[in-house]
């Protein structure tokens, strides 16, 4: 007996210290970077936040970006702060898109290190209250976008070995209530992601997805507000519908306050989600996956993780308040 306890307690501590010597490894693997100077990158949604933090840092690492902004104001931001070249498009266009590609290749001499896909769109509210048309916009924006651009820049992206970055949510990884049309986007782009991943690792173009939590940016401090749109959208189109006998006015307007409260509670600086786009571009060795923010490695992590009628449970511990309920 001592001797299977004594074996029991040196196999655990081996695997203990092979844990140990992995993440050893791992860490001093991912402080490896490489020069990019001169090389040059994408990237999209450089209009605020997450996309343009990106585009700053990389142009402090002597990265030539080329930045895809909506408005006219975000390239002008976009050039002032060191970017080649701000094509400013709707990325939903194919025609402006297929222009665009046509002067990346021409800048960049038809060799591209890499993309960081930043640009996404929102409309939260309960799938009852949803028209059809945002969930069409939503997934054209956040995924079909995504496809085309890749698709498009691959030929450029092999003969450096470069990178494709996407920048998806922790809503990709966990669905919530009350934001069905984004989720489905991002689960989509996930599934996107794994596939180009493999497809492209036989040229050695490497793909990242990064997971940011709530971040300070004005696409996600405005959520809970935009509800009132997407409640509006369907009473214009269903004015006496019965969906408004259970998501009342006056729910939606108790529903919003708690939830903004609770968000600017939560929100953290996009400096975690910058940093990691940034590692995912520049890094020898990138990771696969970037969970940014405490409440991704944490909170989302577990409900990922932990088995789906517990991670149910919590999901509907957030609606709060309930929706009337009629009997």
């Amino acid at each position: 007996m001592n001797t299977i306890l004594t074996i029991t307690g040196t196999l655990v501590w081996l695997v203990f210290l092979v844990m140990l010597v992995g993440k050893f490894i791992e860490a001093l693997k991912s402080r490896q970077k490489l020069s990019l100077n001169n090389q040059w990158v994408v990237v999209t949604g450089c209009d605020s936040g997450i996309g343009l933090g990106v585009l700053k840092s990389l142009v402090a690492e002597n990265v030539s970006v080329i930045a895809f902004t909506f408005t006219e104001e975000g390239a002008a931001q976009a050039l002032k702060e060191g970017a080649k070249l701000a094509p400013r498009l709707d990325i939903t266009d194919e025609v402006a898109v297929k222009n665009a590609v046509m002067q990346i290749k021409e800048i960049s001499g038809g060799k591209l290190w890499g993309v960081a896909h930043n640009a996404g769109a929102v409309l939260p509210g309960f799938i009852e209250y949803q028209v059809m048309d945002t969930y069409r916009r939503i997934m054209h924006i956040n995924f079909f976008a995504v496809a085309r651009l890749t698709q498009a820049l691959i030929p450029m992206l092999k003969p450096t070995h470069g990178r494709v970055v996407i920048v998806s949510s922790v809503d990709g990884i966990v669905s919530l209530p009350g934001n069905a049309p984004y989720d489905a986007s991002k689960f989509a782009v996930e599934a996107f992601a794994d596939a180009l991943r493999v497809e492209l690792s036989f040229w050695d173009v490497k793909v990242a997805v990064v997971n940011p939590s709530t971040m300070r940016t004005p696409l996600a401090l405005g959520f809970f507000d935009l509800h009132h749109k997407a409640w509006q959208l369907m009473e214009k189109q269903d004015p006496a519908g019965l969906w408004k006998e259970a998501w009342t006015k006056e729910w939606l307007d108790e529903y919003v306050k708690v939830n903004s409260k609770n968000l600017a509670g939560i929100a953290q600086d996009p400096i975690h989600a910058i940093n990691d786009v940034v590692h995912a571009v520049t890094a020898k060795h990138p990771r696969f996956r970037y969970l940014s923010g405490t409440f991704a490695k944490t909170l989302f992590y577990a409900l990922w993780k932990m088995p789906e009628e517990w991670s149910f449970a919590v999901k509907k511990g957030t609606v709060t308040p309930t929706p009337k309920i009629v009997k």
